[in-house]
C-alpha cells in the first residue's frame, strides 16, 4: 500500500504500523548494524508508482528500511514523499546483476545503486533473515 507522508499524521502511522509493524527501537537498531539502504536509482516501476515519479525532474531515488513485519520504501516525487508498505508475506526480492526487484502481486519496484557503488548483499541477507522470522511467527 502507498501511502503520502507529506504531512504526518496519527491515521497513516497506525496503518503503518498495522501493516508492517513498528519501527525497531534505537538499541535493536545498533545491535542490527542498521535497518536501512543507502540512496538507490529507481530505473523501473509499475504504473502505480511511476505515476507518481513521471513528473519528476530529477533522478528518482529511493530507499528500504526493515521493519518488525514488512519493510518500507521510501521515495519522494514534486515536493512530496511517499512510502510503499510492504508485510514480508507479500515481498518477493529479486536481485539481477547490480539491480534489486521489489516486488508484490500487482506492483514492483527496481532499483539500482547510486554513485556507482554496489548493492549491500549484507542488508539483503538481513531482509531475507526478517522475512523468514516473520514466516515463522506465523507458522
Amino acid at each position: 500500500m502507498i501511502f503520502d507522508i507529506t504531512y504526518p499524521s496519527k491515521k497513516t502511522d497506525f496503518e503503518l504500523k498495522k501493516l508492517v509493524g513498528p519501527q525497531f527501537s534505537f538499541l535493536e537498531r545498533f545491535k542490527m548494524k542498521g535497518i536501512g539502504t543507502q540512496k538507490m536509482i529507481i530505473s523501473d516501476a509499475s504504473d502505480n508508482i511511476f505515476s507518481l515519479i513521471i513528473n519528476y525532474t530529477d533522478t528518482p531515488y529511493c530507499n528500504i528500511e526493515l521493519r518488525k513485519n514488512g519493510i518500507v520504501v521510501g521515495f519522494s516525487s514534486n515536493m512530496r514523499i511517499y512510502c510503499w508498505a510492504i508485510p514480508y508475506y507479500k515481498l518477493v526480492i529479486v536481485q539481477q546483476g547490480s539491480e534489486l526487484m521489489i516486488s508484490t502481486s500487482d506492483t514492483f519496484v527496481t532499483m539500482q545503486p547510486s554513485f556507482n557503488s554496489i548493492i549491500d548483499k549484507s542488508f539483503i541477507v538481513k531482509m531475507l533473515e526478517q522475512k523468514q522470522a516473520a514466516a515463522g511467527d506465523f507458522n
